[in-house]
């Protein structure tokens, strides 16, 4: 079989009712793109038939066809492997032609290259490595910190009492909405040492939706029972693993026995519009590509797609049918 992609898409002929055609016998035949080659889904799902490929610089799907196939007709075979049905929106486009493209878009150099597209986190670790702000969230321009978003809520406690059994009660000035049993709480400042550490919450008290109450298990049995909440006691919960508080200008987060703060100017960015739109070119630029050894597995399968079988409405040949399209008498 041919390998050209198009040389095995079956043909379809109409009449021809262009003006000044007056020949009903008169046909125009073309390709029957509604007969679209695919990979089937037992090796399009499977990634053992693939190897991952990044696109380098103005490569064609015709030069990544042959440079790994040795055959460059079989572009269509790097394009169906990743689905690609409009390769003019789906596939880079040549810095050339990328460049002529964005500057019509945003009017001016000023506004492609220092144009503010939108704003981004910036990754912040831990000491430990531990991500406390994945990087990469787009935010609006006025965006601050203040630890809901970060997943951590903080409270000051009323009273904390502990029993016989290791189980430690909190009542919260405030309640919160998200705790619940299982999250970790952070507690400091507790006159008694047994009582301070991380913890995970054994049970809560809820009024309607807010919780103003819960345990956690103690370590050993305290020797007080109602222990002195210091004036600055506040309890930390967690949310996906992240501690910490905040407010609308930094982040505080506890480390190792030490409170570490982030001016939240540290913690967002400005991504230009070109920086943006190179980002998208760029996340095109991965793909994946059908390994050689079973291109004969597609070969015979659009054997198998492409023809029409006998016996089908308009049915001339296996490559060519033959009709009139109502549409174009109206």
């Amino acid at each position: 079989m041919t390998n050209s992609y198009f040389k095995q898409v079956p043909n379809f002929e109409y009449v021809n009712r262009s003006k000044g055609s007056t020949d009903i016998s008169n046909y125009i035949t073309v390709k029957n793109l509604f007969k679209r080659g695919r990979i089937r889904p037992d090796i399009f799902g499977n990634l053992s038939f693939f190897t991952k490929y990044k696109i380098v610089g103005d490569e064609r799907p015709d030069n990544i066809a042959f440079k790994e196939y040795d055959d460059s007709s079989l572009d269509w075979v790097v394009l169906l492997a990743n689905n690609m049905l409009n390769v003019y929106d789906e596939w880079p486009l040549p810095q050339n032609s990328l460049d002529e493209i964005l500057l019509e878009k945003y009017g001016t150099y000023d506004e492609l290259y220092s144009g503010v597209h939108h704003y981004e986190t910036v990754e912040i670790k831990n000491i430990k490595g531990g991500i406390i702000l994945p990087g990469g969230l787009e935010t609006p321009k006025t965006w601050r910190t203040n630890g809901n978003y970060i997943q951590a809520i903080n409270t000051k406690i009323n009273q904390i009492t502990g029993t016989e059994s290791k189980i430690a009660t909190v009542t919260m000035y405030n309640g919160i909405r998200d705790l619940k049993v299982g999250s970790e709480v952070y507690i400091n400042n507790v006159s008694s040492s047994v009582y301070n550490g991380r913890f995970p919450v054994t049970s809560v008290l809820k009024v309607g939706d807010v919780v103003i109450r819960f345990t956690y298990v103690l370590p050993s049995i305290p020797e007080v029972k109602q222990p002195e909440i210091l004036g600055t006691e506040q309890v930390t919960f967690t949310v996906e693993g992240n501690v910490g508080t905040g407010n609308a200008y930094y982040y505080e987060y506890y480390d190792d026995n030490a409170y570490h703060t982030i001016p939240a100017a540290n913690m967002t960015q400005a991504v230009t519009n070109y920086q943006y739109e190179i980002k998208k070119e760029n996340e095109k630029r991965n793909i994946f590509l059908l390994k050689p050894d079973y291109l004969n597995v597609i070969f015979n399968d659009m054997d198998n797609i492409m023809p029409y079988k006998k016996g089908a409405a308009q049915y001339v040949s296996d490559t060519l049918k033959k009709g009139e399209n109502i549409k174009l008498y109206q």
